[in-house]
């Protein structure tokens, strides 16, 4: 399933690529991380890719070259924990959003657990 984690950027914030790839490489030690060239393939959506795998699931995920969403492809307990690290890159004053690719739900990400956000994501189904 595909789910986003996204902010509006209001005011032009955003979270550069440059600081999104280190972070992935420094706090996600096992995943592999690509970041785009400017003038590669999709390179006018996806700016920073990247594939994670743990006990068997695997979540690949890529963030938009705005840089206020994550596409994240994968379990949902994955994404959640992706969406919960992201919470801490997103500029402060901004609200973090994760939902499906469909809008079947929406529930904000605060510093919280993981498994306090995947519980209220399960609510919402």
């Amino acid at each position: 399933m595909t789910y986003l984690a996204v902010f509006e950027g209001k005011g032009g914030r955003s979270v550069d690529r440059s600081v999104l790839a280190r972070a992935l490489r420094s706090d996600w030690p096992g995943a592999e991380v690509l970041v785009s060239s400017d003038d590669g393939p999709g390179h006018e959506v996806r700016d920073v890719t990247w594939l994670y795998e743990e006990a068997g699931d695997r979540l690949e995920g890529c963030s938009h070259v705005d840089g206020t969403c994550l596409y994240l492809e994968g379990p949902l307990h994955l994404a959640v924990r992706f969406a919960v690290w992201y919470r801490r890159l997103v500029p402060s004053a901004e609200e973090l959003i994760l939902c499906d690719d469909s809008y079947g739900f929406d529930v904000t990400v605060r510093e919280a657990s993981p498994e306090s956000v995947e519980r209220a994501v399960r609510a919402t189904w």
